[in-house]
């Protein structure tokens, strides 16, 4: 017995010799690694957004841009309503939707441009006066929403000519789920409209306002329409520029205090949010223009998401990257919601984005006949 109680702890102890031997020699590279970032310029925001279970991560991504433009130009930090956005637009996408009977894209997505022009039209307000919460809710989920509204549109489309009810019906679905906007409402003791608040307090220009984007099927320096199911209203505003005048725009606006609104494909395996970072999977190759317009027509490249992008940072080899505020809650990822994407990620998987006119360097204004 007391034999074999020694060749057991023998047999144990080399185990676990060999165990750590084993941990010792694994090579670095066998060990899962996570990467580092170091923040090189970063502009002041409010904390990430969550749009849980809602499709409308454009107007959560511009709400947030238009947050930080405020600060820049001299005002406070304010958290605007992301929905006050979303329920506006729905009824200029019906009536879109209803004038083409049919025969066009109606959901809840929609471009970074629609939130700006909600805020031309209509103005803003800021959250804690417009949630587009129900009593009990502490998250907002709009799947019975999205389905209900499109059922509706198309039960008017196969009646026939739609009434002059329709309107109003529709309207009442989107009360029911999302609310009324306030029609006047209490900033700091004072009384605003909405209109009021965007032109006294924001003091924001939707005219002041850029979306850039580069795709070699339309000419350079000219505006565009970008053929992307969520340009529900055909839009045609896009400045097209050659991919390094892209970038160029993008590194500038960052380095001198903007921030971007930033619309592109997230379908990759590189964009991984558990570990708060995007890169291509082959990031050794250069992305040039062709590559990226082949990727945009056959579908590789799509426009699946908005994100606000913050700042520029470099990973723990000195590779660039783009400081990027997602809307999937504080919670996701190991940067309180931020991810880090990669240059080369960037520069293949976007789709277009929007910024400040100032922000593009002046070489590229004159050529596009901007004032």
């Amino acid at each position: 017995m007391k034999k074999m109680n020694t060749v057991v702890l023998i047999s144990a102890l080399y185990l676990i010799s060999t165990a750590t031997l084993a941990q010792q020699i694994t090579p670095t590279s066998a060990v899962t690694a996570k990467k580092t970032f170091t923040i090189e310029v970063e502009a002041q925001r409010t904390a990430a957004k969550d749009q849980a279970r809602t499709n409308t991560c454009w107007n959560f991504a511009t709400a947030s841009f238009m947050e930080s433009e405020v600060v820049r130009l001299g005002g406070k930090l304010i958290e605007l309503s992301e929905v006050f956005g979303v329920r506006h637009a729905y009824p200029l996408k019906a009536d879109a939707y209803l004038r083409v009977q049919g025969k066009a894209t109606f959901w809840e997505g929609g471009n970074n441009h629609d939130a700006m022009e909600m805020l031309r039209l209509y103005g803003a307000v800021p959250k804690v006066n417009f949630t587009g919460l129900k009593e009990g809710e502490t998250r907002l989920d709009h799947a019975e929403l999205a389905l209900t509204s499109k059922a509706f549109l198309d039960a008017v489309i196969k009646g026939g000519r739609p009434s002059k009810s329709w309107r109003a019906a529709f309207n009442g679905i989107l009360d029911a789920y999302i609310g009324k906007p306030p029609e006047n409402f209490v900033f700091e003791g004072k009384v605003y409209t909405p209109q009021s608040f965007r032109d006294q307090v924001l003091k924001l220009k939707p005219e002041d306002y850029v979306e850039v984007t580069s795709f070699s099927h339309h000419p350079f320096y000219q505006r565009m329409r970008l053929e992307i199911p969520d340009n529900w209203s055909h839009d045609s505003r896009y400045l097209n520029v050659p991919l390094a005048d892209m970038e160029r725009i993008m590194t500038n606006a960052l380095t001198k205090g903007f921030t971007i609104s930033w619309g592109g494909d997230t379908s990759e395996k590189g964009f991984n949010v558990k570990e708060g970072y995007a890169m291509l999977e082959d990031e050794s190759g250069e992305v040039t223009q062709a590559a990226r317009q082949e990727a945009f027509d056959d579908w590789r490249s799509t426009d699946d998401h908005s994100m606000h992008i913050v700042g520029l940072s470099k990973d723990e080899k000195g590779n660039q990257f783009f400081l990027t505020k997602n809307s999937y809650g504080r919670s996701s990822g190991p940067f309180e919601g931020h991810l880090h994407m990669s240059k080369n990620y960037v520069k293949m998987k976007t789709i277009y984005f929007m910024v400040h006119k100032d922000a593009i360097p002046a070489d590229i204004r004159s050529k596009a006949g901007i004032k």
